[in-house]
């Protein structure tokens, strides 16, 4: 059995050596020294003189000649770079040389809790040797160690060996050629490292006593192999070290500690994307305080800004910091002073639902009774909204909004004051510095001008995410926003912000209005008690890795990335859970609700699972066009990496794709159209979809009684999914797309149900008909999904037999229009 030692528990593992112990022996790469980025190949993205194929394929070539010449596969530097660049002086090489060995040194850093045990180790009498499967040289690597964790822990180390040297790897024999040169017996010696093989096998194998250090769950493994595929779908930038992951160390030693799924989830996700987000705050707001002076007020906008409110108080927080509750709508409502920003408001939104637009206009309870009412059908809805466009254009309603919106706005002045003058009162020239995740910066859109006048101060906007649909021209940025991402980036991310909103948000309902003096008045919150409970214990994971991060478990001499690193991290983490999330996360979300926060109650599931397999079957990926829920790649989590890749990264670079675009596999299948008095008949293709299963669409056409898909033609066997009536308009989400398509029932003729969906036709004239509702007169154009998957093919001889046929395609359209009838 492997006996395995955690990151956390290294500082106490001469516990677990032998009781004769003498040396302490440890690998150096992913046990002492450790690297920022993911894998070590994205250490060569930083040299100057070479990209990562040259290097990697002259390490290759390296060693295949080795092996060929000498029958043996370790090399060193030297080697490597006599083959990546064969035509360079030996100036240049070695030149090149120390290039990468600076480029190392920059990425790597000491393991702090390795290093402790290294520490303990020397206090109890015993030796420590570093012994490594490497391309450096001990010299280079005992430097390396100097360089990146410093001098004084380089110090503790009493001999160094190098694969490259001894001619041979661990799994070769190394570690009993280390045991001699250290003049002791491998009972003597505890050896750790992280590589199985290499580290636990090799030295049990010599009867040395060894640990195997498990840096990470396979969980956690196959998370960040996920976080660095999302990273370069992004896109790496263009020099420097790539893949940088500046959070696995602190997840390392913090995560196998987590025994909650809902804290897991909040330390691994939440957890490095909101650490990032406020270290980055931090560095904007002495930049903001460098270059205009005064004091930067940090205003966290509830009820998005509560995390990262959390976050920020793990560190030292900064001297005025205040939580403000400007949500869209009181944002809104106060911005409605001048004509001009009245008519945009309701011309722009109208379409809404009326009696939220009539809210968002500042009408009273009574008002929107009287002039909305209560529309329950589309026809309601249409009058409702003549209605009260007629209202809204009226100057006298103009005016009394306006009005109404000036007395707002001086209630929303009230409340910033009251939230930040208790410590430290706003003074000319100082900064209202607002946060909040994003991702438009709307509210800061309307109320910038408003802040700016009435404290005669700045207002800067920091962002999470910041994706501005218009050229503001405020003062706005976003940890991830259009200064390193492309457009498409930015839109996959937004598209699926709700579930980062909803784990973030505070248990309060939204605000509404103030008082006088500037108290919230809120609308009381639709959130289940459950789900407060979930988020506050995912928060209570990410407030815990933030603490962690306050003093990480990394030695360093420098770290010349740090905000880039973050940045991209963040980047990394928030695309792979919004697109890939992993089972155990969504078990944690599978609750969740979201509030729209347009002054409305209404509330919208995260992502239904149940949609997903149906939906799926019927139409592809396409089935989320039009759909309401806001965390739809979760729907796909039981699907194959090949599905799931398809959407992100259809997503991720804006693929102007069409459902008609899914499938270029058809078969085409005989179709009656059934009228009382006649009929037609038409061919109609069955599109592939999804797991073997087509659909076929039938507009239904107006006087159409019947539609009858002669099945039997093309199939001898077939399983029936679905017999679903929807609106046309769904299929380009022209029209929403949230409820399960309602099922309409069919009739079989010369059709055998062997077991649930499974048919035989037992003639090639075989049908199944299905009868549409009535089409109202103006109504949107409908049409019927029939959803199959083919289990048998007709041969074509009898194909071609049926349709030659004179008497019976008359005959069977005639049992057709009676089974109409």
């Amino acid at each position: 059995m492997t006996e395995t030692i955690l990151p956390h528990e290294m500082p106490h593992a001469l516990e677990r050596g032998p009781a004769n112990m003498k040396v302490l022996s440890l690998d150096c790469f992913d046990t002492l020294l450790w690297r920022d980025c993911h894998a070590p190949t994205d250490v060569f993205a930083g040299l100057p003189d070479l990209s990562i194929a040259q290097r990697v394929r002259g390490e290759a070539n390296a060693r295949k000649q080795a092996a060929t010449l000498h029958q043996r596969s370790e090399v060193g530097l030297a080697d490597i770079y006599a083959h990546s660049m064969p035509s360079a002086s030996p100036e240049a090489r070695e030149a090149a040389i120390a290039e990468e060995l600076a480029a190392e040194a920059r990425a790597c850093f000491g393991f702090e809790p390795t290093i402790a045990l290294m520490r303990a180790a020397k206090a109890a009498g015993h030796k420590v040797m570093i012994v490594s499967d490497t391309y450096l040289d001990a010299d280079q690597l005992r430097q390396l160690i100097a360089d990146a964790a410093g001098a004084e822990v380089a110090a503790l180390i009493d001999n160094v060996f190098a694969s490259s040297q001894e001619g041979v790897s661990k799994t070769q024999g190394m570690l009993a050629c280390a045991i001699k040169a250290m003049k002791c017996r491998a009972a003597e010696v505890l050896h750790i490292g992280d590589n199985k093989a290499a580290d636990f096998d090799a030295a049990r194998a010599l009867g040395i006593p060894a640990l195997h250090l498990l840096q990470f769950s396979e969980h956690a493994r196959q998370r960040m192999r996920f976080e660095r595929s999302c990273q370069q779908l992004a896109g790496d930038e263009q020099s420097g070290v790539r893949g940088l992951m500046p959070h696995r160390p602190l997840l390392a030693a913090a995560e196998p500690r987590e025994d909650d799924p809902a804290g897991a989830l909040g330390a691994s996700v939440l957890g490095p994307v909101f650490h990032g987000f406020d270290q980055w705050l931090r560095a904007e707001a002495e930049a903001i305080e460098a270059e205009r002076g005064g004091t930067v007020h940090w205003l966290f906008m509830l009820r998005d800004g509560h995390l990262p409110h959390l976050i920020h108080q793990t560190g030292d927080e900064a001297p005025s910091t205040a939580r403000v509750e400007i949500s869209r709508f009181v944002a809104i409502g106060a911005s409605l002073t001048t004509r001009e920003a009245y008519r945009q408001q309701w011309t722009l939104e109208f379409g809404l639902n009326p009696a939220t637009l009539a809210r968002q206009m500042l009408f009273e309870g009574a008002e929107v009774a009287k002039i909305v009412g209560n529309p329950r059908t589309d026809a309601d809805r249409v009058a409702a909204s003549h209605r009260l466009r007629a209202e809204l254009k009226k100057g006298q309603r103009e005016k009394l909004t306006r009005r109404r919106s000036r007395a707002r706005a001086e209630r929303l002045i009230a409340h910033i004051r009251a939230a930040v003058d208790p410590q430290k009162p706003i003074a000319p020239g100082d900064t209202l510095m607002l946060v909040d995740l994003g991702y438009n910066g709307s509210a800061q859109d309307r109320v910038d001008a408003l802040l700016a006048e009435a404290f005669d101060c700045h207002v800067a906007g920091r962002y999470l995410l910041l994706r501005e649909m218009s050229a503001s021209g405020l003062d706005k940025k976003g940890l991830i926003d259009a200064r390193h991402y492309d457009a498409e980036m930015l839109e996959a991310l937004c598209a699926n912000v709700a579930v980062i909103e909803q784990l973030a948000t505070c248990e309060l309902g939204s605000v509404v209005d103030f008082s006088e003096v500037g108290d919230p008045i809120r609308k009381q919150s639709a959130v289940k008690g459950a789900q407060s409970d979930v988020r506050g214990r995912v928060q209570a994971g990410a407030v815990r890795f933030a603490q962690a991060a306050q003093h990480p478990p990394i030695n360093r001499e420098t770290d010349t990335h740090a905000e880039r690193g973050w940045r991209e991290a963040a980047l990394g983490v928030l695309t792979r859970f919004m697109f890939l999330p992993l089972p155990q996360e969504l078990e944690v979300l599978k609750s969740f609700e979201h509030d729209v926060n347009l002054g409305s109650e209404r509330m919208v599931a995260l992502f239904d699972p149940d949609h997903s397999a149906e939906g799926m079957r019927r139409r592809g990926l396409f089935y989320m066009k039009g759909s309401a829920r806001m965390f739809l790649p979760a729907e796909l989590a039981g699907e194959d990496i090949n599905t799931r890749l398809s959407l992100l990264v259809q997503k991720r670079f804006g693929l102007s794709l069409s459902y008609t675009d899914s499938s270029f596999v058809k078969i085409a299948v005989p179709a009656f159209y059934l009228g009382e008095k006649d009929s037609a008949r038409l061919e109609v293709e069955a599109e592939a979809t999804h797991q073997g299963y087509y659909t076929v669409r039938l507009p239904i056409a107006p006087g159409a009684r019947g539609i009858a898909l002669q099945v039997g033609s093309v199939f001898e066997w077939l399983e029936l999914s679905s017999v679903t009536l929807s609106e046309v308009a769904t299929l380009k989400g022209d029209a929403r797309n949230d409820e399960t398509p309602a099922r309409l029932e069919a009739q079989f003729d010369a059709m055998t149900e062997h077991a649930e969906g499974i048919f035989e036709c037992t003639d090639p004239a075989a049908f199944m008909l299905v009868n549409p509702p009535a089409q109202s007169e103006g109504g949107k154009p409908q049409m019927i999904e029939i959803t199959l998957r083919p289990l048998r093919l007709r041969p074509v001889g009898q194909r071609a037999h049926q349709a030659s046929s004179s008497s019976q395609p008359a005959t069977r359209e005639n049992q057709m229009k009676d089974a109409a009838a």
